[in-house]
């Protein structure tokens, strides 16, 4: 039986891959937001092609801004997510049994 230590290339691969999920499952919560900031300004340019714009602007409330605060907010529970994973995983060792 081999056990593997630092530079453990099967922590390694496990950490690789849990790292691409999570950033893959961001990367969809982008899209996911982006689609919401586009419906949203379609909507908004609807209401104003009625020619009654005089509180339009009262619910216009995805701005770019808001719209940028989500995306960090995002980043930033997946790369804790991440870091968290790389902490718990810092406990593991990880053997390999040969011919069993």
């Amino acid at each position: 039986m081999e056990e593997l230590g630092k530079g453990n290339p099967v922590k390694e691969i496990i950490s690789f891959q849990i790292h691409r999920n999570i950033t893959n499952l961001y990367k969809k919560y982008f899209e996911i937001s982006e689609d919401l900031l586009e419906e949203h300004k379609l909507f908004i340019a609807r209401l104003k092609s009625l020619n009654d714009i005089s509180k339009i602007d009262s619910i216009d409330y995805f701005t770019e801004e808001k719209y940028n605060n989500i995306r960090k907010k995002i980043l930033d529970a997946g790369n804790d997510s991440i870091r968290e994973i790389e902490k718990a995983l810092e406990f593991v060792d990880i053997k390999i049994k040969e011919n069993v």
